[in-house]
């Protein structure tokens, strides 16, 4: 095989590989970001957590004060009836609504206890949670790490493929650099073989002169179709 095949193969292979450590470490960085947004996603979690258990205490404060405002409220009413010079009417009021204050505060007092149980549990629960967080940040963090090292590795990688591109691009003439580069704009296998009298790049069946050009290994043949360099292999 001419020399100026091999270098050109040799230059194809080189950047197939940048292609291919190019796509992958965009799927890496794709991973990286679902990662990252994980994280985003499992502290919303917990914080939405957080907040209800936080609404939850507001809330079993707040029946806790209604129920010693209203049993205030009872023994006020008390006192005005045990001590107070009021009316049969008056009396009759305060009674009416000592009895109905009582009723409320038998309800409230059971909600208030619901509550508290409720907010016992959530305290527990979000212990829990937060263990449970801690260690799927950590396993999350891990992973991301991991991904970091073979973003790392594939960087180098491919600073190590350009250099030998540069090696290689250094070693031709100008002329074949160019044409090339050309035809590496266009396609990602500018080199091909032909194949059964066909050119393996576009598939289409070449001349007889063109194989024969091919096969002598004298000089760049191109593809009459698609202008993709051939050799015979």
């Amino acid at each position: 095989m001419a020399n100026e095949i091999s270098q050109l193969l040799e230059l194809q292979s080189i950047d197939q590989c940048l292609t291919e450590s190019s796509e992958h470490m965009k799927r890496l960085q794709r991973e990286r970001e679902r990662f990252e947004a994980k994280i985003v996603e499992v502290n919303r979690a917990f914080v939405e957590q957080k907040d209800a258990q936080r609404k939850l205490e507001h809330d079993s404060l707040m029946k806790n004060l209604e129920v010693d405002e209203m049993d205030a409220n009872i023994r006020e009413y008390q006192h005005r009836l045990d001590t107070g010079i009021i009316s049969f009417k008056e009396m009759e009021d305060l009674r009416a609504k000592i009895i109905s204050e009582k009723k409320r505060i038998n309800q409230l007092e059971d909600e208030a206890l619901q509550t508290m149980d409720a907010v016992t549990a959530g305290k527990e629960a979000l212990v829990s949670a937060e263990e449970t967080l801690q260690a799927r940040l950590a396993e999350i963090n891990e992973t991301i790490a991991d991904i970091d090292g073979q973003l790392a590795s594939e960087r180098d990688a491919t600073a190590q493929y350009e250099a030998n591109r540069r090696d290689v691009i250094g070693g031709m003439s100008d002329f074949l650099s160019n044409q090339y580069e050309m035809l590496h704009r266009k396609f990602a296998d500018p080199i091909v073989p032909v194949s059964h009298t066909t050119c393996a790049g576009c598939k289409l069946k070449l001349s007889g002169s063109t194989i024969e050009r091919a096969r002598g290994s004298i000089g760049i043949v191109n593809c009459e179709h698609c202008s993709r360099i051939l050799y015979i292999d």
